[in-house]
C-alpha cells in the first residue's frame, strides 16, 4: 500500500482520474454495478463490438479521445503531435451523418409534395410513389420503397422524425453505419409488402423503417447482458408495444406496415449478430 500512497500524495492537486477498463470477452451487467472509487472515471471497452461505456455515466470524452488517439497514432508509427488530425478523424466517423441524410431527403420529400398541392391530396400521393395495390400489382413496385419516404400531413412527418432523429444516432453507432443503413431500408421495404399483402388502403410514411430500427435496437440490446439490464431494450420494447397497440385502436395507422418493419428489423440484426 506504500506504493500506490505515494504515487497519489504526490499529485496533491489532481482531482480527477480517469481509468480505462478493457474487456476481451464483452460486457456483462456485473461489469458496471461495481462500487465506483470517488473522483475516478471508469471506461469500459467492448473488445468484442468496439463499443465504449462510461461509469459513472458521463458524456466527457475528451480525455479518452486523446487517449486513443494517441495509442492509435503511436502504433502507426505517427506523431504526437498528429494525434489532434486523428481526434477530429474519429469525432466525424461518430457522427450520425447517414441520421442526417434521411432526415434531409424526408424533408425535401416533403416540401415538394406541398409545393405539388400537399401531402394529403390523394393525387400528390400516388404521383410521388405512395404504396397503392392496384398499380403494383400492375408493375410498379418501386412503390414498395419510395412510400417510405413519403409522409401524410405535417405530424405525420414531425412524428416520424423526431423517432428517426432520437433513435438513428444510437443506431447507427451500435449497428454500424452499412448495417443500420441496410436494417432502415429493407424492413421499410419489407414494412410496405406486409401493407401491400394485408390492407388495400393507400399508404405512406417512414413507420416501418423506423420500427425496424426500433426492433434492432432491441435485438442487439437483448445480446448485450448490460444494455438489457440497465433498461435500455425494455424501455424500447414497451415503447413498442404502446404504438402496436396504438396501432390497433385509431383509424388511420398502417399497423401491418409497422409490424412488418419492425419483424424485419429484428430477423436482420439477429442475422447480423450470428455472423
Amino acid at each position: 500500500m506504500e506504493g500506490p500512497q505515494a504515487s497519489f500524495s504526490a499529485y496533491p492537486s489532481t482531482k480527477h482520474w480517469e481509468a480505462i477498463i478493457l474487456c476481451p470477452e464483452g460486457l456483462s451487467s456485473q461489469d458496471l454495478t461495481q462500487p465506483s472509487l470517488k473522483g475516478i472515471q471508469a471506461w469500459f471497452i467492448d473488445l468484442q463490438t468496439g463499443s465504449i461505456f462510461a461509469s459513472p455515466a458521463t458524456a466527457k470524452r475528451e480525455h479518452l479521445n486523446r487517449v486513443l488517439s494517441y495509442l492509435e497514432s503511436d502504433s502507426q508509427g505517427s506523431s504526437v503531435g498528429d494525434s489532434s488530425e486523428v481526434i477530429r478523424s474519429k469525432e466525424a466517423q461518430r457522427r450520425p451523418y447517414l441520421t442526417y441524410t434521411l432526415i434531409a431527403i424526408n424533408l425535401i420529400v416533403f416540401a415538394l409534395m406541398t409545393l405539388a398541392g400537399g401531402s394529403t391530396r390523394t393525387g400528390v400521393l400516388i404521383l410521388f410513389g405512395a404504396k397503392v395495390n392496384a398499380l403494383i400489382i400492375q408493375g410498379e413496385y418501386w412503390r414498395l420503397f419510395t412510400s417510405m419516404f413519403l409522409h401524410i400531413g405535417f405530424l405525420h412527418l414531425a412524428f416520424n422524425l423526431y423517432a428517426l432523429w432520437a433513435l438513428g444516432p444510437i443506431a447507427e453507432e451500435l449497428l454500424g453505419r452499412i448495417r443500420y443503413i441496410t436494417v432502415y431500408i429493407l424492413s421499410g421495404i419489407l414494412g410496405s409488402v406486409a401493407s401491400f399483402l394485408f390492407t388495400d388502403a393507400i399508404s405512406a410514411g417512414a413507420s416501418g423503417a423506423i420500427f425496424g430500427i426500433l426492433g434492432a435496437l432491441v435485438v442487439y440490446s437483448r445480446r448485450k447482458p448490460f444494455l438489457w439490464k440497465s433498461g435500455f431494450g425494455k424501455s424500447l420494447a414497451v415503447v413498442i408495444l404502446i404504438n402496436l397497440s396504438l396501432g390497433f385502436f385509431q383509424t388511420g395507422i398502417d399497423v401491418y406496415a409497422h409490424m412488418g418493419g419492425l419483424v424485419s428489423g429484428m430477423l436482420l440484426t439477429w442475422i447480423f449478430s450470428m455472423k
